[in-house]
């Protein structure tokens, strides 16, 4: 404490002995160096507050990220456990599934050749058919195509050809093959 009052009247001594004109250069000097000190801290201060507030919107930003992914895997384990209390379902007996379809929608189902044996697939078993229409419009093939996967079990058409007609352009020939899953076991 002792220093401090003796520094200040040290101070206060040598402003004594300086003209008007100096003490008012003292004073400016003192304001400027003042205000360059306020400045500066202020700056500090409002880099802080930017840093921080970026860090904000950062972790914001994450945090609706991950809420998003959430969602997506909660949708994702719902679709699982539907596909997978679906592959639990009775068998799909193909040959007739696919004739009765084609009935309903009053498409000639004639050429149905079913693979020699069922592949086993990663806890999977595959049965699959290859199925040839000739002369189909290609709308009703299309209605054909999407009956044949709404089902109660797992079916899906895995791979598809069609080739136009010279003789008729609105009809087409299609070439596909329609599977069916079950689990193992």
């Amino acid at each position: 404490m002792d220093f401090l009052r003796n520094l200040r009247a040290d101070a206060a001594a040598w402003l004594a002995k300086l003209s008007p004109r100096e003490r008012v250069m003292v004073a400016a000097a003192g304001f400027a160096v003042a205000f360059f000190v306020v400045w500066m801290t202020s700056l500090w201060m409002s880099r802080g507050i930017s840093a921080r507030e970026a860090r904000i919107e950062e972790k914001t930003r994450v945090l609706s990220q991950v809420s998003k992914l959430a969602e997506g895997y909660r949708l994702h384990q719902a679709e699982r456990q539907l596909l997978e209390a679906r592959l639990k379902g009775p068998p799909v007996q193909l040959l007739s599934y696919i004739s009765q379809q084609g009935k309903t929608l009053q498409i000639e189902v004639g050429d149905l050749r079913p693979s020699t044996t069922p592949e086993e697939l990663e806890g999977l078993r595959e049965e699959a058919v290859e199925v040839n229409l000739a002369r189909v419009e290609l709308s009703r093939l299309a209605r054909f195509l999407q009956s044949l996967e709404r089902n109660q079990g797992v079916v899906r058409v895995r791979r598809l050809r069609l080739t136009t007609r010279q003789d008729d352009p609105k009809l087409v020939d299609a070439t596909f093959t329609v599977s069916t899953y079950q689990l193992k076991g």
